[in-house]
């Protein structure tokens, strides 16, 4: 992997991606067998650690302290519990990590989606996506999104200045103020 040159065309996908992700234009998911694994940027042990060491080691101590049929309903009902409801969780907070690595700078982009488990998915159309690393998020931006990536790019018009109407008073007729010149009658 060599490092990338960062150009001004770059920058505005970049940015039209932030945007896409989000207004929920662009849907983030994740390929967790690929992406939560140790040379992951985003790996975080303890998430796939402790809801399998936890059960397990409290069902060892109580098969000592309580007996074996206990112990191990505990850890049966233990691991069950962790495997439904805290399982949600850490996806939740993984794919959270990821979309915030994601989206703090272009390296960053380019080093989650060079690793691979991203898949970025068209939110109006679900039929279309793109998988890392194999396809180019790029070209999927600008191809689905250029609105996005051209929004960024044309200058917003200038608010225009309030013009005050303010409302019509009936006018006057005007005066005509030259003297009237009477016709006076011939007499004869």
């Amino acid at each position: 992997m060599g490092k990338k040159i960062k150009n001004r065309a770059d920058e505005l996908v970049f940015q039209a991606l932030k945007r896409g992700i989000e207004t929920e234009q662009i849907h983030l998911c994740l390929v967790e067998s690929r992406i939560n694994r140790p040379t992951s940027p985003i790996y975080n042990p303890w998430e796939v650690l402790l809801p399998i060491l936890a059960p397990v080691v409290l069902g060892l101590i109580l098969i000592l302290a309580v007996g074996p049929i206990f112990g191990l309903v505990f850890m049966v009902a233990a691991i069950f519990v962790t495997s439904n409801l805290v399982k949600k969780k850490l996806d939740q907070r993984l794919l959270d990590r990821a979309k915030t690595f994601l989206l703090s700078s272009f390296e960053n982009c380019n080093v989650l989606w060079d690793f691979g488990g991203l898949v970025l998915v068209n939110a109006s159309n679900k039929k279309i996506g793109c998988i890392a690393p194999d396809a180019d998020w790029k070209e999927f931006i600008i191809k689905n999104f250029a609105e996005l990536v051209a929004a960024k790019e044309m200058p917003q018009p200038a608010p225009e200045p309030e013009t005050v109407i303010q409302p019509e008073q009936p006018q006057e007729e005007p005066k005509d103020e030259a003297p009237k010149h009477r016709r006076r009658s011939r007499r004869g």
